[in-house]
This record gives structure tokens, sequence and C-alpha cells, in this order.
């Protein structure tokens, strides 16, 4: 009788003990589950039971969602209002839904394409998102952000969680759809809160440029990117400038501005506010920027996200503190207008310039 040593018999136990477990894992467990639109069904049901009966407020079962949108640019710092979004029960959210155009030139060049494609994911149909989802499962700050997707391929797999029908489904399910659009001037989502049925809500974030700047440089995305140049980012401030102030006069209960510098200062309050707009009842998640001063060293978790937005947390002016006085002043020389328009104070005498002391923002003098 042959006589096994005590490491071959420990291995054969860990061999069996590994089989076992990928058995359980990717066989036995995905067929006992069940398909991602009743198993997210039952979630959001659940998570949503204390808001009463929505089934007004969801395609699946007849009713029209809450619909809104964050317009705003790479680098603004949305993702501090996004993050709270993506906790909020029952929101579903369409993130950066034209990362396949890359940037505003070539999401320009193809509006009426854009709107019918923004308008087709406002009623969860995906069949003009192709080239999303394509671009979409490459980027996982799109994965964390975009739908119920986070959730879904975790328990399920890439064929199935990314499927354009599965992916409508769920979609459907929800009483809350919002947007965050970066590719995409003011000035040509206009025409969606002129859609008949839509009874759309936009949200434009707003942030000082020498911040976005500042941020977009220590970013590779932004490498010979003409979106990253302060000369292109000031042009379109200015354009959503005039565009904001007819519509906050045409449309006061369905467009709003709102600024990172605030969401950062006061979180809770702006954040609250942001819900209020959107009519979404706020159920208050905890956020990693509360109790963050804006004006003090930034606190950042690398969470290994990758490109092409990778998201962080900074105080509203670490710029002041940072970023150097010959690259605060090239932003000025292009951005003036757009700076006078926002009430953003100019940094005049760079000789006796102090970040603890200086006020950025006029509304603040």
């Amino acid at each position: 009788m042959v006589q096994l040593s005590r490491a071959t018999k420990f291995t054969g136990i860990c061999v069996c003990v590994y089989v076992t477990y990928v058995l359980f894992v990717f066989i036995l467990l995905p067929s006992l589950m069940p398909d991602v639109v009743t198993l997210q069904r039952a979630l959001v049901a659940y998570k949503t039971r204390h808001l009463g009966n929505l089934s007004n407020y969801t395609l699946e079962t007849g009713g029209q969602p809450l619909r809104s949108m964050l317009v705003s640019f790479r680098g603004s710092g949305a993702l501090t209002l996004l993050d709270n979004l993506a906790h909020q029960p029952g929101c579903y959210q369409h993130y950066a839904p034209l990362i396949a155009y890359h940037n505003r030139s070539t999401a320009h060049k193809h509006q009426a394409q854009v709107l019918d494609e923004l308008v087709a994911l406002y009623n969860c149909n995906y069949n003009k998102s192709s080239e999303m989802i394509h671009w979409g499962m490459r980027s996982a700050i799109f994965r964390r952000f975009y739908g119920a997707q986070s959730k879904t391929c975790l328990t399920h797999s890439l064929a199935d969680c990314w499927n354009p029908e599965t992916m409508a489904g769920v979609c459907k399910l929800h009483p809350f759809i919002n947007m965050a659009v970066y590719n995409m001037r003011l000035e040509y989502l206009v025409s969606l809160l002129e859609k008949e049925g839509l009874n759309l809500r936009i949200l434009l974030l707003v942030r000082d440029p020498r911040g976005t700047m500042y941020l977009r440089k220590q970013r590779q995305w932004c490498v010979g990117e003409e979106d990253c140049e302060a000369e292109t980012l000031c042009k379109d401030m200015v354009s959503d400038h005039k565009i904001a102030e007819t519509l906050v006069k045409n449309y006061p209960r369905r467009f709003e501005i709102i600024r990172y510098e605030d969401l950062l200062e006061h979180p809770e309050e702006s954040i609250k506010l942001a819900f209020d707009f959107y009519g979404i009842p706020m159920e208050r998640p905890k956020t990693k920027t509360r109790g963050l001063h804006s004006r003090s060293e930034p606190v950042v978790e690398s969470l290994g996200w990758e490109l092409p937005w990778k998201y962080s947390i900074q105080p509203a002016y670490e710029w002041m503190h940072k970023m150097p006085l010959a690259d605060i002043q090239a932003v000025q020389n292009v951005c003036t207008e757009a700076m006078e328009l926002w009430d953003y104070r100019i940094i005049q005498d760079f000789e006796h310039f102090s970040a603890d002391t200086f006020e950025p923002f006029m509304g603040k003098a």
C-alpha cells in the first residue's frame, strides 16, 4: 500500500476545496440565481419601499420617470454629486452617455444623432448606443457609475449584464433617471427641454476654470486633447453663460445652476438642493467630502479606477496652493470674459498673492 506524505495529502485537500469552490461559484450558484432583470426588480422594490407606490414613475409599468440631467465639463468635479445619485434608491444613472464621441467637437459634428441617442436612453432604449456600451466596458469609472452595472456584473456574466435588452429592462424598473453629459455644449441640449413627454430638468455644474485646468494637468487623458485647452474650455463657459441666462428666465423650475465650490464647501446643503431641484427624494448616503475644508490640503483615496476619467476628491481651492503662478496667469489670459461672467475674481497682483486670503468667488467679497 502506497503511503502518501502529509504534504501530498494537504495538496490534495486544497485542490478538492478549490474545485468545489469553482463548481459552486461558477456553475451551481449562477444556475440558482434569478435573471438580471428579476433580481434588480426585487432590489429596487425593496430599496424604494419607503417611497410608496411608484408604478406611475416606472416605464415597466407604463409610467413616466422623473428625468434629470447634469451638464458639465471633464474635470469639473461632477463625481461628488454623481456619487450621491449613484447611492440614491431608485435612481438609474446614464453616466457619460457620449463616451464614444471622445470629445465635444466630435459630438457637435453629430448633433442630431447625439440628441436622438440621448432621448432614446431616457426611454431606456439602447438600440442607438452600441458604441457607448463598447467604450464604456473599457472604463472602470463608467462601470462604477453607469446604471446598475457595478452590481449586475458582480453576479452575472459580462454577456448578460452588458446585453442591451437586459440593460433596457433594468433601466425601466427605476422611477428616477439621471444623465451626466460632458461632451456637449448647453446650447445643443436646450431642445431636450422642449421635447414633449420628457419633462426634463437640467442642472449646470460650473467650476472656476483655474481649478478645472489644474485638475486636467494631472490627468493622462488630457494630453494632446483640444477639449483640455483653457481657451476651448472658457469659450464653452461663455457660450453656456449666454444660454443659461435665457434658460433661467424661460424654465425657472426646470433649469438651475450649481457651483463645484459650493458642493465642496457645503456638500450636504448643496446636494440636498440638487436633489430637491430634480424632484428626487433624498436618502442621505455617507459622502467622502463630508468635513473636508475647502482650503485644506487634499485627502485623495486611490480607488484604482482607470481612464478615461479618474475619480478624486479635491478641496475647492487646491489650485491656489499648488498650481504654478505662471499656469494660473496663462489660464486667466484666455479666460477673462468667462471668469467675469461667472463671477470668478481674477488675480491682479501676483507678487503679493496669498492663497490663504484671496477670495476667488466675487459673490463672497
